[in-house]
């Protein structure tokens, strides 16, 4: 494959070369006042500065702007607005990406390509610095570990969500040479890479008695036992969420899942916001929040409405001044309903001339009656990994491995779990079968993470071949990034000249907004 020279602008000023010309000699730093770059990188403590702002970096270069498209496209959400894509990628029939600079929302590829990889590079500069011999010490007490553990989870992390985003990408290692060219690789390599940083994060936490102070992820100290246990559900999430297909699924090795999650986190994990300055999300986009759209916030889609009655179609009718002829679900699940965490509105707020198979008649309203569910823009934990996630994961590794115990243990999960404990629902038995079991694994996963992690609505549906046809299955690289690297420009999707999501084409060509059910979408 044809190798270029990775974009400059995504790289921190500390390169290599600067790290080789660092003094080795802390007490030895002049001007503390306003340290130069070579002192700043001889400095211990600063290494901490460094990687603090590479989390910042990638906290929002992957759970800030991304979340609202990721929803629409995956029918989770559904919403008319243009914000952020979201009409452009949502649109029935799909269409194509529009991955050129004259697309006014191509910060939705922008953002978690140059976020990611300006993450790494921070990683790099750190790690690099440790190797030269910088150690952090306060007192008599050696903490570089804890530096050297945060930068390997930063660097994990990153690479682990440009494999789940992007069709491909770079690997840059400490002390390559920035001037180089390097090879693109597949966004299964990318998860391989990060699975490494986070094994070596375990290393480094096994090895020795860490804890990564509240200042580094906002409001959350990770010792080393904890850190242990999140870099084994990143390390599941990334293997089993960057399936792009039913095939791929199905050839995960379902065991190392198992252990993973069984040794995975066992409270929520996110950083605790800081009311829209560095910490924030907008998932209150997709709910009711006087911080997002309020009232004409993003709805539930019909597609997960149907799950929870069946009796309500899969899409909205879409013809001219249609409406539903029952619009309020019938259900025993507690999360529906007024003070609950979805709410009927009889009103809907889109524009009908953007196609009604935008609207639903429900919305997300956890923010205002559960206590402990942030909108993203509070200073409440943001919940970017719920423990329910971790043990939805446990439960689908049992489930997969299909034996009798392994089974009726995955009911036993989700019996503990949201589905009784939340949704008040009857407890399974633990005589279902596999594809009973996963379907109701996959309802938790739709109606409980709603607005958790990012994407992970997306991933699900595409790692289960239940994303419309013509739906991009991966973003492309930024037509930004090809543009400088001088290699050819391409997109994906549309259901026209990508129906898999998958094959690279350059036809940026729209079609019309779907108007009557004479084109019901597919899946695939």
């Amino acid at each position: 494959m044809k190798m270029k020279k990775i974009k400059y602008i995504i790289f921190t000023l500390l390169t290599a070369f600067i790290l080789s010309s660092c003094n080795n000699e802390i007490d030895a730093v002049e001007n503390l006042n306003n340290p130069d770059r070579n002192q700043v990188l001889a400095n211990g403590s600063d290494l901490l500065g460094i990687v603090r702002g590479g989390y910042v970096t990638w906290w929002q270069a992957n759970n800030r702007d991304l979340v609202p498209p990721l929803a629409v496209a995956a029918d989770h959400a559904t919403c008319s607005w243009g914000n952020w894509g979201m009409r452009a990628l949502s649109n029935e029939p799909r269409n194509p990406i529009q991955n050129s600079s004259s697309w006014s929302d191509l910060s939705v590829l922008e953002q978690p390509w140059a976020g990611n990889y300006s993450s790494i590079s921070s990683s790099n500069d750190v790690l690099g610095a440790i190797e030269d011999g910088i150690k952090w010490i306060d007192g008599d007490e050696d903490l570089t570990p804890v530096i050297e553990g945060a930068a390997y989870l930063l660097r994990g992390l990153s690479y682990g969500y440009l494999g789940l985003l992007f069709e491909k990408g770079f690997i840059v290692n400490v002390g390559d040479d920035l001037t180089q060219t390097f090879p693109f690789v597949g966004y299964k390599d990318l998860i391989n890479q990060a699975v490494d940083d986070l094994d070596r994060t375990i290393a480094v936490a096994s090895d020795n008695e860490i804890t990564i102070p509240n200042t580094v992820i906002n409001g959350v100290d990770l010792n080393s036992e904890q850190l242990i246990k999140l870099c084994n559900s990143f390390k599941a999430r990334f293997i089993v969420q960057g399936a792009r297909n039913l095939d791929e699924t199905n050839t995960i090795d379902w065991n190392e899942i198992k252990s993973f999650a069984q040794n995975g986190i066992t409270e929520d994990f996110g950083p605790l916001g800081d009311d829209g300055i560095s910490w924030w999300s907008n998932i209150d986009v997709l709910m009711e929040s006087p911080n997002g759209f309020g009232a004409f916030g993003a709805r539930l889609d019909m597609r997960v409405i149907n799950k929870v009655d069946p009796d309500q179609p899969v899409f909205f009718p879409a013809g001219s001044g249609s409406t539903l002829e029952n619009p309020e679900i019938s259900t025993n699940d507690n999360r529906f309903g007024e003070g609950k965490d979805f709410e009927y509105r009889p009103d809907i707020l889109f524009r009908s001339e953007r196609g009604r198979f935008h609207f639903s008649h429900y919305i997300h309203t956890r923010f205002m009656n559960d206590d402990n569910f942030s909108d993203g823009n509070d200073s409440k934990q943001i919940k970017s990994f719920m423990l329910e996630d971790n043990r939805l994961l446990l439960a689908e590794a049992k489930a997969r491995l299909n034996e009798l115990d392994n089974v009726s243990g995955a009911a036993y999960d989700l019996n503990q779990g949201s589905r009784v404990n939340r949704g008040n629902l009857s407890p399974l038995l633990g005589t279902e079968s596999k594809d009973e079991i996963l379907e109701a694994i996959f309802y938790e996963r739709y109606i409980e993470l709603f607005n958790t992690g990012v994407g992970s609505g997306f991933f699900d549906r595409r790692r289960t071949n239940q994303l419309q046809i013509g739906t991009f299955r991966h973003f492309p690289v930024p037509s930004t990034e090809l543009e400088v690297l001088e290699e050819q420009l391409y997109t994906l999707g549309g259901v026209d000249a990508d129906p898999s999501g998958t094959e690279p084409h350059y036809n940026l060509g729209s079609e019309n907004a779907r108007t009557d059910e004479t084109n019901i979408p597919t899946f695939n």
